[in-house]
């Protein structure tokens, strides 16, 4: 029987991105393949680091395992030029688990998105820097400096592809599994209280979810976790991170029957199709 190619696309969304740990975690428990990743600014972070070494356990110890001075001290670089901070301090968490890997080195292949400000492309870093990668893709506007790789001057995936459903479908993958971190029917009733940085967040957030919402239908399994409570202060206590991870292995739960139908559905098309000379 010839086996479906998995793809995982993995969204955007700040500390929303714990779910992808559950999501990851739950595919692993029922021994679904992960044959490719895609991942754009918090989804590019969980998928490089899962890419490197299909490791979730040590992932989620990595994370868990930052203390929220810990977790402050990751934006202590203001910058004030291009954006508020600088990331190198980011940058240093990423390499604290990365160890200077090239995504070449890493065991599922990989990519992460990110957007050029000097062509206004969609870049897919698929070689050099994992951690230069990353940081790129996670590279907010206003919140963090751009970052320079080669001829681009790249910030935040999210900006053209929130969820890189086509990026992960050009690598090979056959069955897409994308996880939309953006709810679009989130209100935001303390918006009107937000200091510069939340009101310059939350209207990214509004544009990304709208690109967000086309990019999805091109998915054959749309993971959508109820991560609304996530926010930054999540990150510093410990609780609040676990119940992030919990929301993506709870949304997982419940499309693994149909994950596994539709594998099955998959494999045997192409089978018959071997079998009477088709592609």
């Amino acid at each position: 029987m010839f086996r479906q190619k998995i793809g995982l696309a993995l969204g955007g969304g700040g500390p929303k991105g714990l779910a992808h740990i559950g999501v990851i975690k739950t595919l692993e428990k029922y021994k679904i393949p992960i044959d490719y990743i895609a991942g754009t600014s918090a989804g590019s972070l969980v998928g490089g680091f899962y890419a490197l070494n299909k490791d979730i356990a040590s992932i989620e110890k990595y994370v868990m395992d930052k203390n929220w001075l810990q977790i402050l001290s990751y934006f202590a670089d203001p910058t004030f030029q291009s954006g508020i901070f600088q990331g190198n301090r980011l940058e240093g968490f990423l390499d604290g688990y990365l160890h200077n890997a090239k995504i070449e080195d890493t065991k599922i292949p990989f990519a992460a998105v990110a957007t050029d400000l000097r062509t206004a492309k969609k870049v897919e870093l698929k070689t050099g820097s994992l951690t230069k990668a990353i940081r790129a893709s996670c590279a907010m506007p206003v919140v963090f400096k751009p970052v320079e790789i080669g001829k681009y001057l790249l910030t935040d995936g999210a900006v053209l592809s929130p969820v890189p459903v086509e990026t992960v479908k050009k690598m090979g993958a056959d069955i897409v599994i994308a996880v939309q971190l953006y709810n679009d029917m989130e209100e935001n009733s303390q918006i009107g209280k937000a200091n510069f940085v939340q009101v310059a967040e939350e209207s990214f957030s509004i544009m990304a979810r709208r690109i967000a919402n086309d990019e999805v239908k091109k998915a054959d399994i749309l993971i959508y976790p109820d991560v609304s409570k996530m926010e930054w202060r999540s990150l510093l206590k410990q609780d609040a991170k676990i119940d992030g991870i919990q929301c993506g292995i709870e949304i997982m739960e419940k499309h693994i029957g149909h994950l596994n139908l539709l594998m099955k559905k998959n494999s045997l098309q192409r089978f018959f199709q071997r079998i009477l000379g088709g592609n």
